[in-house]
């Protein structure tokens, strides 16, 4: 699949997430209470116009992220509207998820895994192999590097298969930050190991902490699917990062 062709789907996907706004579906059921006593020949020609007023709906969606992808003041403000949503916390991973996988265009190939080992450099290389073991055989590794947002430094690794994207991103933690102070519970334990959940949109977000750092897991599946994954890849990760 081309840089092209995904982004096309991924919007796609985007759009028919959205629902039509529900002061639309209201204003056509009253316009067919007000004509109760009109021929039922009147009451199907509502049908057309009442599909016509969506697409124009989802049209106008589907302008609105194709305009995010090309300004950076339009990324910025959709990343800030979706993050007033979540946990302080969990706004951290989720905006680095979005400015650097959901705004990039990845090549048709993924980068060889020599790539990744220069981009991921010596400390975090291991990871690549450990991430690529514990997702669905159908995603590849399509970018693993650290990089710079909001002032703070990740460690990026973003997969793509089955039309979906997902993202591993880990942050080390500032001065105080623990989900436990911010007063988040935890959705579930995995080995031992206390993961965090939320979501907005399509993003569903899963995370724990460990020493120093905060992990999070980003994808656009479904709630239940991306919290198996991170269960599954929770561990290794956790054991990798205390043997920095």
């Amino acid at each position: 699949m081309s840089g092209s062709q995904d982004l096309n789907t991924r919007l796609k996907q985007a759009v028919r997430s959205v629902e039509p706004p529900p002061f639309l579906e209201a204003r056509i059921l009253n316009h067919i209470r007000a004509q109760g006593a009109a021929p039922r020949k009147k009451w199907a020609l509502l049908i057309p116009v009442a599909a016509a007023a969506i697409a124009v709906a989802s049209l106008g969606i589907s302008y609105e992220l194709g305009h995010l992808r090309m300004t950076a003041t339009s990324q910025e403000s959709y990343i800030a509207s979706v993050s007033t949503r979540v946990a302080t916390l969990m706004r951290v991973g989720l905006g680095d998820h979005i400015h650097c996988s959901v705004f990039r265009k990845f090549p048709q190939n993924p980068p060889a895994a020599a790539e990744f080992v220069k981009t991921l450099g010596p400390k975090y290389a291991g990871l690549a192999p450990l991430v690529q073991d514990h997702v669905p055989g159908t995603y590849r590794l399509m970018m693993a590097h650290q990089c710079g947002y909001n002032g703070r430094r990740f460690v990026h690794l973003s997969l793509l298969g089955d039309d979906h994207l997902l993202s591993l991103v880990i942050a080390r933690k500032a001065p105080g930050e623990s989900f436990e102070t911010e007063g988040l519970l935890p959705a579930l334990v995995q080995s031992g190991i206390p993961i965090y959940q939320s979501g907005v949109q399509r993003f569903a977000i899963n995370a724990f902490e460990n020493g120093d750092h905060l992990v999070y897991f980003i994808s656009d599946l479904p709630a239940q699917q991306n919290a198996e994954i991170l269960q599954a890849m929770a561990p290794v990760v956790k054991q990798y990062l205390e043997t920095l």
